[in-house]
């Protein structure tokens, strides 16, 4: 009976032990949002010339950003992920004298969005429980516009870059497949010579849900 008994729970232990180590391997897809911050103040005047006395009126260095991503962990400890990321739109508003018409108000927003490749590290502390740090890079596009209200006209441009974003975070696996994450993402060195660079932060909550 000892033997019968000891044979039954090394099985019950081999088996936990198979479905903990594939619990640990295979793909996943997450999405998450959050709170984006423009790390350098966005000046009226940066991403256009405005070769015109302005006053700066308003300005804002935070927006909603969101981002969609998949990956695949190799173990407990390392997975590789790939995503989306949408930073939000940061906008300046500021009033001068623009081509004789006095009062006009000119409007410039910036708009960057991209993809990153990342190695996502994980230290497990406990059920479930684990502390995530990522380092990669990314493929930003900014978008940047400007409007003057009194004679209708507007302009844009676009520009592009790769450059490398990191962060740190936390996740929880609450059930077999489903998960969260709280992250903190920094995009570095976001412009150029005419718009000005910036990093920018990004503080999301994310689901993911894995494919094992």
């Amino acid at each position: 009976m000892s033997i019968r008994w000891a044979a039954i729970v090394a099985a019950l232990f081999l088996a936990f032990s198979g479905a903990a180590r594939a619990q640990d391997r295979g793909f996943y897809l997450g999405a998450g949002a959050g709170q984006s911050k423009a790390l350098e103040p966005v000046d009226c005047s940066e991403g256009f010339d405005l070769n015109f006395p302005f006053t700066c009126n308003s300005h804002n260095d935070t927006a909603t950003g969101w981002k969609a991503f998949g990956g695949y962990q190799f173990s407990k400890y390392l997975a590789a992920e790939a995503g989306y990321f949408d930073l939000g739109k940061f906008k300046t508003s500021a009033t001068g004298l623009f081509m004789g018409f006095g009062g006009s108000t000119v409007t410039t927003q910036f708009h960057p969005t991209g993809f990153n490749v990342d190695a996502v590290g994980t230290l497990p502390i406990g059920e479930g429980f684990g502390l995530l740090a990522r380092i990669g890079l990314f493929h930003w596009t900014l978008k940047s516009e400007i409007n003057v209200d009194t004679i209708a006209v507007s302009s844009s441009e676009t520009t592009s870059g790769t450059n490398v974003d990191f962060g740190l975070g936390a996740k929880w696996d609450f059930a077999r497949n489903v998960g969260a994450r709280v992250e903190w993402q920094r995009f570095a060195k976001i412009g150029g010579g005419d718009t000005g660079k910036s990093d920018v932060d990004l503080i999301s909550l994310s689901l993911l849900y894995r494919f094992n």
